[in-house]
């Protein structure tokens, strides 16, 4: 009988020391992909945030919602007044930047009120007036007393708005023993006396107040040094800054919307020898935005001189030091609340020019002779 032949055993196709290679493999090139994908991911991130940092989109256009805006009522600028000419000499060489568009606020009228003769007859009383006024118009009061000193109080009925003023110039006795209060009370005394007559107003209340000292000198009044050596005290109220950043300015630069100057001869309200009230409501709530001028083209305006000068300069040559936005405070009634350039300088100097792009302001009418 044949003895079978016997046939050799085939080699296994894929072995554990193959597994082991591929599978040792797989981990390697597969954390290799993991982190080539965490590090991509993380460079992709990083790269299309600095593509919309550096590349922001637009913002909307202005809203421009009251439509065109009336002239700003600058009152005119006596040729002596203006500088022989301007010199810009900016701390870092350049204008700051202030955007393409600031904000424009309406600013409501007072209506006709049937209650108003009776809140102005008490508000008169508050400040020792009880005669019996002058009525020059239909909304135009005055009041007039000489006791203890000459004083007249002219208001409009209608909106409140007033002016009291004095022959305090015409007085010495009330240069002596004179006790001006300090700062504080001064704001204080104003705040006081406004509150008590329903006249301070919120956004008015919680500033702070300027105090200047003022001495009389010839029949006027001049920069005082010290409390010491003031005859007496100009207490300015303007209203809270606008974002916190932006201030309000009058015609006279020095003057808040509420301007009083107290004697510390007198005492109670006729302390209080002038007064100027040209405060009128602001809705904040009713607001859009304009777009305005750049800096470098209301200079060019100013240096032109085509500006208003709130404060003419001591110098034949307007050296301009600083450029900021602020919103113009007309003492009379204004439909708009509207932002304007500040030129400040050397000698005193300031100057404005309106901000809003004059594109978005009304021509004004010349005027047609008979």
């Amino acid at each position: 009988m044949q003895t079978p032949i016997a046939r050799p055993t085939a080699a296994p196709l894929f072995t554990m020391t193959d597994a082991t290679f591929f599978g040792r493999g797989l981990v390697k090139f597969g954390s290799i992909a993991l982190v080539v994908m965490i590090v991509g991911r993380v460079l992709l991130t990083a790269a299309v945030a600095y593509w919309v940092a550096t590349h922001p989109e637009p913002p909307p256009p202005p809203t421009a919602g009251f439509g065109k805006l009336p002239v700003l009522n600058f009152p005119v600028v006596d040729e002596i007044d203006k500088p022989q000419a301007y010199s810009l000499e900016l701390p870092e060489g350049k204008f700051t930047e202030f955007g393409d568009r600031a904000k424009v606020f309406l600013m409501p009228k007072a209506p006709p009120n049937l209650l108003a003769d009776q809140k102005v007859k008490a508000l008169a009383g508050m400040y020792d007036f009880k005669s019996t006024p002058q009525i020059l118009d239909s909304r135009t009061y005055r009041w007039s007393k000489s006791q203890p000193i000459e004083m007249n109080l002219q208001m409009d009925i209608q909106n409140t708005t007033f002016s009291l003023t004095s022959n305090f110039l015409s007085k010495p006795e009330l240069l002596l023993n004179n006790e001006l209060p300090e700062n504080y009370e001064a704001v204080s005394t104003l705040k006081t006396l406004l509150s008590a007559a329903d006249m301070l107003p919120e956004d008015v209340s919680t500033n702070s107040g300027k105090v200047t000292f003022l001495k009389a000198i010839g029949g006027s009044l001049q920069p005082a040094v010290s409390l010491s050596d003031a005859d007496f005290l100009q207490v300015d109220l303007n209203r809270t800054l606008i974002d916190e950043t932006y201030d309000f300015f009058g015609p006279d630069s020095n003057r808040g919307v509420i301007s009083a100057l107290l004697s510390g001869n007198l005492q109670g309200s006729v302390g209080i020898v002038e007064l100027e009230y040209h405060y009128f409501p602001v809705d904040y709530a009713q607001m859009e935005t304009y777009p305005i001028r750049t800096p470098e083209q209301a200079w060019s305006l100013i240096s032109a001189g085509e500006g208003y000068i709130a404060n003419p300069s001591t110098q034949a040559t307007a050296i301009i030091r600083s450029a900021k936005i602020g919103y113009y405070e007309d003492p009379v009634e204004q439909e708009y609340l509207q932002p304007i350039y500040v030129f400040e300088g050397d000698g005193g100097f300031v100057g404005y020019v309106s901000a809003v792009d004059p594109r978005y302001i009304t021509t004004p009418q010349p005027l047609v002779s008979n």
